[in-house]
């Protein structure tokens, strides 16, 4: 499988999800699944947005000297976004409503994250 296939995967088994995504830190994204966004969320846009919110908290984990980062969630009133290191240059983030299973998408993204990396 590769990473469309294990993205859409992902998002099958996490209620309320709507897309899933491998980043680079630099806000590139390598793929994306994305299914029936909620109306006003510009995917594309959001994810750019959002690499650099992970990439300053990770940077900022790291100056203080907390360790690693190694899950950040952010929520708003028409989504949630969890999302994974998987290595020092990529992360991959799940998005999901906010009646999304939030605790699922953190299980799913922790247990995909190894397999993910070794495709990177």
């Amino acid at each position: 499988m590769g990473f469309k296939e294990d993205l859409e995967s992902i998002c099958g088994k996490v209620d309320g999800s709507f897309a899933a995504s491998v980043m680079g830190f630099d806000g590139i994204p390598i793929e994306t699944h994305e299914s029936n966004p909620p109306a006003g969320i510009e995917l594309a846009s959001l994810l750019v947005e959002y690499s650099g919110i992970i990439s300053q908290v990770r940077q900022a984990a790291e100056t203080l000297q907390m360790g690693k980062a190694s899950e950040v969630s952010i929520r708003t009133e028409k989504m949630v976004a969890v999302a994974r290191p998987l290595t020092p240059d990529y992360f991959v983030m799940l998005t999901l409503t906010p009646e999304g299973n939030v605790g699922r998408a953190r299980y799913e993204l922790r247990v995909a994250g190894p397999k993910l990396a070794a495709q990177l």
